[in-house]
Parts: C-alpha cells; sequence; structure tokens
C-alpha cells in the first residue's frame, strides 16, 4: 500500500524563499540549495535537518533546521560596506521575526519561527558571510 504524504521541506522552504524575495523585491537573489554562487551579493536557503518534537496516533510535530547564508563580496568589505553588511543582517533579523508564524502552501503553519545563532564573517579576506540556524516547528502526518 502506498503512503501518503506532504513535502513539509518543499513546502517551508518555498515559503521562506517568497518571505525574502517579498521583502527585497529583487535587490538580493535568495536561492534555495547548497550550489549557488551567484554575482557579488545573495542569500542562500539550505536544509540542514529535522527532529521529532513530539509524537501522537494522529500527527507528530518536527522541528525544521534551516541555514540561511548571505555572502557580500568585495574587495574592500570596509567601511561603508560592513554598514551596508549589518543593514541587511538587521533587516533579515527583522524579518524573521516579523513571520514567527508562517501560512504554508498546504494551509499548515511553521510556527515559532527564530534564529537560534547568527556567525559574522565566515569567508575570505574579501567576501563577508553571515550565518544563521533558522529553525521552526510544524505539525504534520495528520490522519
Amino acid at each position: 500500500m502506498a503512503t501518503s504524504f506532504t513535502n513539509n521541506w518543499k513546502n517551508i522552504l518555498d515559503k521562506l524563499q517568497s518571505v525574502f524575495r517579498d521583502e527585497f523585491k529583487g535587490a538580493l537573489k535568495i536561492y534555495k540549495g547548497s550550489s549557488v554562487d551567484a554575482g557579488n551579493q545573495y542569500l542562500r536557503i539550505d536544509p540542514l535537518g529535522s527532529s521529532l518534537d513530539s509524537y501522537m496516533s494522529n500527527s507528530e510535530t518536527r522541528e525544521y533546521s534551516i541555514a540561511i547564508t548571505y555572502h557580500f563580496r568585495d574587495v574592500n568589505a570596509k567601511g561603508t560596506a560592513l554598514d551596508h553588511i549589518l543593514r541587511y543582517v538587521s533587516r533579515i533579523e527583522s524579518l524573521i521575526h516579523d513571520n514567527m508564524i508562517m501560512t504554508l502552501s498546504d494551509s499548515t503553519k511553521a510556527i515559532d519561527c527564530r534564529v537560534d545563532e547568527c556567525n559574522l564573517n565566515q569567508g575570505d579576506e574579501n567576501e563577508y558571510v553571515v550565518v544563521w540556524s533558522w529553525k521552526c516547528l510544524h505539525v504534520g502526518n495528520m490522519s
């Protein structure tokens, strides 16, 4: 007997990408997946994993973990470039806070959406890389 399922990963990643695209309106390219190298400035959304939060006979709640990575390349990433980077960092963190609950394409909700950690300047001397650890809870596999 075949199982019926919903691709929760796709729904969460698509919604997160949509939230960022709506905010930045083309000023910042937004990609899903880890194989992107797209110009001087872009945001990448990479799924990391999920863990079981609670399990019931009619549903389960999972915590999804996603890495959000902002890349900014500039041979002189100092001074005004740093101000630009930190403005984007603050804007992205504010946007995530404003979307603590997100309705997905299948009408379920991702809840408790948050950034648990942010690491700055993980690139080389010509690139700033900012990495956020984004998490949410989602109730799925409902019967």
